[in-house]
């Protein structure tokens, strides 16, 4: 797949993601309605840390992620701000998300910029699909934070917060 394209989508999907937690107070980011497992807070630090985890893993570049380590404890697979307490773990402020998540897609596009056609060390199996390249995993990346702002825009809907498509139209022009 052409990088050009890939990195274009990564900018406008960060942009949108960018808009929506612009559109979100500290209360509502923490807010995990019955049935829910995760907050908006946890869905933009997922989003934050599966692009770091799945691209530098993917190359064998673990050493490279520029979060903060503890970040796996809080965002990774399988958490949830329920266990945050239990385990004595402080989440990022918004604003520190939001610093971290506008300054990703640059990082991202400087080290993986001409190796998109780089294979991995260890393909990424996701079942009836193995990604063998790294423009396979941009492209999961991608898609993958397209899906959580699903998770976002559902959660705002839930505490009731109607305006949430016009601020964060507004925010992304």
């Amino acid at each position: 797949m052409n990088e050009n394209v890939l990195f274009k989508q990564l900018d406008f999907i960060r942009l949108r993601t960018l808009a929506f937690l612009d559109a979100t107070t500290e209360e509502q980011a923490d807010v995990m309605p019955q049935g829910f497992r995760n907050s908006i807070r946890w869905n933009l630090g997922h989003i934050l840390l599966s692009h770091e985890n799945l691209l530098f893993s993917f190359l064998g570049n673990q050493d490279k992620k520029a979060i903060p380590a503890h970040y796996d404890k809080l965002f990774g697979f399988h958490t949830s701000p329920d266990t945050w307490k239990e385990e004595n773990l402080t989440p990022p402020s918004l604003c520190e998300l939001r610093g971290l998540l506008e300054e990703q897609p640059k990082r991202l596009k400087e080290v993986f910029s001409g190796r998109l056609d780089q294979e991995a060390e260890k393909p990424f199996n996701l079942g009836s699909v193995t990604l063998t390249t790294l423009a396979d995993v941009f492209a999961f990346v991608n898609w993958h934070e397209g899906l959580h702002q699903g998770s976002i825009t559902t959660l705002k809907r839930v505490q009731g917060v109607e305006d949430l498509f016009a601020k964060a139209e507004e925010k992304a022009k």
